[in-house]
C-alpha cells in the first residue's frame, strides 16, 4: 500500500496491528538449504510448508529460473539425522541422471532419476545407521556413516557404489566431516576431532592412502595442540587450553590442497602443499605402515586472509566457505556483517581489491601478493550472511540474507559479480512491515538493533519502546543484520528486539569466542546485561518493559539471566538446558562432552554443574517465566524442561508452559510455530500491562 502521512496513527507500543500474524510467519516460511549445478540446471532443497515442512529438491535452470518442478515424491522427506543435525543430506551425480538422497524416515541413501519412482541404496536398518555430508566423487558417493546400533557411535567414511557396495576408507577419527578425494582418487583427506573438543575448538586434517583396504594414515596436520583428559581422568585442564580449528580440506591438485585454520586468531584460508600419494608404495597390510607425518601449522601459506573470519561453526556437516575450481577461489568472510570475496589464479598479476577499504598487502610487499583478494558486491545490500553452494562453469551458487531481502539463492556470474535471483525463501507482500536491522555495539558488546516499526502506527512522544532480548543459540551462533519474519512479528506489532553477540560467538575471532570457554553462564550473561543497560542509558527502551528470550542454549541464557539479574520482567525458553548433570547424561555424542569446555570436566566442575544449572536455582527467579519444548528433542529432552517448571511450581514461580507433540530441537510445524509465537507474544502483553482490548486494527 502507498503510505500517506494521514495515514500514520499514534498508539501505544504493542497495540500496533500487522499483517505479520503468526500463521504468515509459519506459512511463509520455505529455507532453502543446499544447492548444485548440473549443466544448466540447478538444484536446490527447500521445506514444504504445505506438506508438514518436509524438505523436498526443486529442479529450475539457470536461464529459466521462474520455471520449476519438484523432484522427490511427496512420500519422501530428505533430512540426514547424523549427529541430530544432519547436514548434505543429497548429492548429484555429474556423469549421469542420477540423484542420491537421504531419506528422514529410515536413513537410508536412496537414488532417483527424475520422472522415476526412488529405489534404496542401502540397507534397512530402522534408522539406526545414518549417512550424512555426501559428496559425488568420480569413484562413487562419498559419506560420512554413523552407526548408532550400539551405546557407542561408531562413525567411517565410506564410498558408496551406484550398485550399493560400501567400502570403508577410514575410521581414524571418532568425528569426521567433509570427505574429499584427490583428483587421481589415492588420497582421501578429511577433518577429524575426538572428545571432548567440538570442531570450533581443536580438530586434526587427516590424509589418507585408498588404494588398498588398509587405508592408512600418512600425514595429519593436528589443530589439538593439547593433551586434555577425559572424564574418567581426575584431573581438570584450564579451560582456555587453545587448540587450533581447521575446517573444510579441498583439493586443488593431488599434490595440494586448500583448507582453513584459525591459528592466526580469526578463520582465513591457506594452501597446504603435500607429497603425492601416488608416488609412495601401496602398503596392503596396515601393521607394517609406517607413522603418519606429523605435518606442522607451519606448512600454511596464506590463499585469502580478509581479518574477518572465513569458517564457522560446524553444526551441520558439510557446511561452505570456500569454493575453487582451480582458476579461482571465492569465499565467505564474515564479521558483523558477510561478504563474499574472490582470488583469481590466473591473473599474474593478482588485481588489487575493489573495496576501497580493504587491504592491498600486493602495495607494500610484493611478496604479500598471494594474499590479495576482491570484493564481490554487485547488489548492493549489506548481507547479514552468506552461504557459498556451489561453483558452475560461469556462475557460483549461494543464499544470502540481508538487511533488504529475507533469504534468497542467487546464482553470481564468475566474470561479472552480477547476482541473478533463482529462488526466495519466502514471497512476502508484507516487505514495507518488516524491521530495520542495524549493527552496533552497547557496552562493549556487538548486537543487532530492530527498533518496533511498522508504516501505520507511530509511538507516542513520551513513550519508549518495551523489547525482547534475543539470545542465540550455539552458543556458537552468531546474531546477523537480517529481515526475517519472525522478529518483524514483534517489531511490527511495537515492540523491539534486541540480538546479542555475547563472549562465544562466531564471527568476531578466536578471543571472542573462546571468553566463553570455562565461562557459561557468567560471561553470556554479563555481556547481555552490558548490552541492555547501555541501550536503556541510551534512551532506546523502557527499563520495565524488556524481556529477553532464547532457544537452545539460548534458552539456558535466559533462564541463567533471569535468576542471577534484576534486568529483565520476564523471560522465554525455547528447549532450554536447565540442568547440566542431566544434559551430560542424557544428550547425544555430538555434545555429550561440549560442556567440558563450557564450564569443566565431569566430575572436577561437578560444584560448577550444581551451582550454575538453572534448576538448582528456582528460588532466584522471581519473575514470570515462558517454557516452550518439543516431546521428541534427544538434544534437550522434554524432561528437563518437565522438571524445571515442577520446580517453578514449588517456588511459587508464575510460568506458562507448552509441550508441542512431535516436535524436535527446533520447531518446523506450522501450528506449533503459530501457537508458540502468540503464546511468547501474549505473555509479554500481559507482563508489560499493554491492554488487548486496545489492541488498534
Amino acid at each position: 500500500m502507498k503510505e500517506f502521512p494521514q495515514d500514520v496513527v499514534t498508539a501505544p507500543y504493542g497495540t500496533w496491528s500487522s499483517p505479520l500474524n503468526a500463521a504468515e510467519v509459519a506459512a511463509g516460511a520455505a529455507p532453502i538449504f543446499d544447492a548444485a549445478f548440473r549443466g544448466d540446471e540447478i538444484f536446490y532443497s527447500t521445506k514444504i510448508p504445505a506438506e508438514k515442512a518436509r524438505t523436498g529438491l526443486v529442479r529450475t535452470s539457470l536461464s529459466h529460473p521462474g520455471d520449476s518442478e519438484q523432484i522427490i515424491p511427496s512420500g519422501f522427506n530428505i533430512r540426514s539425522a547424523i549427529h541430530e543435525y544432519g547436514g548434505v543430506s543429497w548429492a548429484l551425480d555429474q556423469s549421469s541422471e542420477v540423484i542420491y538422497f537421504v531419506n528422514a524416515a529410515d536413513q537410508r541413501v536412496w537414488q532417483i532419476i527424475p520422472g522415476r519412482a526412488p529405489h534404496a541404496l542401502t540397507p534397512d536398518t530402522s534408522g539406526r545407521i545414518r549417512y550424512g555430508d555426501l559428496h559425488m566423487s568420480p569413484w562413487g558417493l562419498l559419506c560420512v556413516r554413523e552407526d548408532c546400533r550400539s551405546t557407542r557411535r561408531e562413525r567411517a567414511i565410506v564410498l558408496l557404489t551406484k550398485h550399493g557396495t560400501t567400502n570403508v576408507l577410514s575410521s581414524h577419527s571418532h568425528f569426521m566431516a567433509w570427505p574429499r578425494l584427490s583428483p587421481d582418487g589415492s588420497t582421501l583427506a578429511f577433518i577429524g576431532w575426538e572428545h571432548p573438543n567440538m570442531p570450533w575448538d581443536g580438530t586434526t586434517l587427516w590424509l589418507v592412502d585408498v588404494r588398498t583396504p588398509a587405508t592408512p594414515a600418512v600425514a595429519v596436520l593436528s589443530g589439538d595442540g593439547v593433551e586434555r583428559p577425559r572424564r574418567s581422568d581426575p584431573g581438570m585442564p584450564s579451560p582456555t587450553d587453545p587448540g587450533i580449528s581447521l575446517l573444510q580440506p579441498e583439493f586443488t591438485s593431488d599434490a595440494s590442497l586448500h583448507v582453513i585454520s584459525d591459528h592466526a586468531g580469526h578463520w582465513s584460508l591457506y594452501g597446504l602443499d603435500i607429497d603425492p600419494v601416488s608416488r609412495c608404495p601401496i602398503v596392503t597390510d596396515a601393521r607394517h605402515a609406517e607413522a603418519p607425518v606429523q605435518l606442522d601449522i607451519d606448512r600454511l601459506r596464506p590463499v585469502i586472509d580478509t581479518g574477518e573470519e572465513i569458517g564457522g561453526a560446524l553444526w551441520q556437516l558439510g557446511t561452505r566457505w570456500h569454493l575453487n575450481d582451480g582458476d579461482e577461489v571465492w569465499a565467505h568472510s564474515q564479521a558483523a556483517t558477510a561478504t563474499l570475496v574472490r582470488r583469481n589464479f590466473t591473473d599474474a598479476t593478482a588485481a588489487p581489491s575493489l573495496d576501497p577499504v580493504a587491504p592491498d598487502p600486493a602495495a607494500t610487499d610484493p611478496a604479500a601478493a598471494a594474499t590479495t583478494w576482491e570484493t564481490i558486491d554487485s547488489t548492493g545490500e549489506t548481507f547479514g550472511t552468506i552461504e557459498l553452494l556451489d561453483l558452475g562453469r560461469t556462475h557460483l551458487l549461494l543464499t544470502a540474507k540481508s538487511t533488504r531481502r529475507t533469504g534468497v539463492l542467487y546464482a553470481v556470474d564468475r566474470v561479472t559479480g552480477l547476482f541473478t535471483e533463482i529462488a526466495s525463501e519466502r514471497l512476502d507482500t508484507h516487505q514495507g512491515y518488516y524491521s530495520r536491522p542495524r549493527v552496533d555495539e552497547l557496552g562493549g558488546v556487538p548486537v543487532v538493533i530492530h527498533s518496533p516499526h511498522n508504516p501505520r502506527f507511530a509511538a507516542p512522544d513520551d513513550e519508549l519502546p518495551p523489547f525482547v532480548v534475543s539470545i542465540h543459540g550455539g552458543p556458537t551462533g552468531q546474531a546477523t543484520p537480517e529481515m526475517t519474519a519472525r522478529t518483524s512479528f514483534f517489531t511490527s506489532q511495537g515492540i523491539g528486539v534486541l540480538e546479542v553477540n555475547y563472549g562465544g560467538s562466531t564471527g568476531f575471532g578466536r578471543a571472542w569466542r573462546d571468553r566463553l570457554r570455562g565461562q557459561w553462564g557468567i560471561v553470556d550473561v554479563e555481556d547481555t546485561v552490558a548490552a541492555v543497560n547501555e541501550l536503556v542509558a541510551a534512551g532506546l527502551a523502557d527499563p520495565n518493559r524488556i524481556a529477553i528470550s532464547g532457544a537452545s542454549s539460548g534458552g539456558w541464557t535466559v533462564l541463567t539471566a533471569l535468576a542471577s539479574t534484576n534486568v529483565f520482567a520476564c523471560g522465554t525458553s525455547y528447549f532450554g538446558v536447565t540442568d547440566l548433570m542431566r544434559f551430560v547424561v542424557d544428550t547425544h555424542d555430538f555434545e555429550s562432552h561440549y560442556i567440558d569446555g563450557l564450564v569443566g570436566p565431569w566430575p572436577a566442575a561437578q560444584d560448577e554443574y550444581i551451582t550454575r544449572s538453572p534448576i538448582r536455582r528456582t528460588t532466584d527467579i522471581t519473575v514470570p517465566v515462558a517454557v516452550m519444548q518439543g516431546d521428541r528433542d534427544p538434544i534437550v529432552p522434554p524432561s528437563q524442561a518437565q522438571e524445571f517448571v515442577d520446580t517453578l511450581e514449588l517456588a511459587g514461580v508464575e510460568y506458562i508452559y507448552r509441550l508441542y507433540k512431535g516436535e524436535s530441537h527446533g520447531f518446523v510445524r506450522a501450528e506449533t510455530i503459530i501457537d508458540s509465537l502468540e503464546s511468547e507474544f501474549g505473555f509479554y502483553v500481559d507482563v508489560f500491562g499493554i491492554p488487548r482490548a486496545h489492541q488498534h486494527g
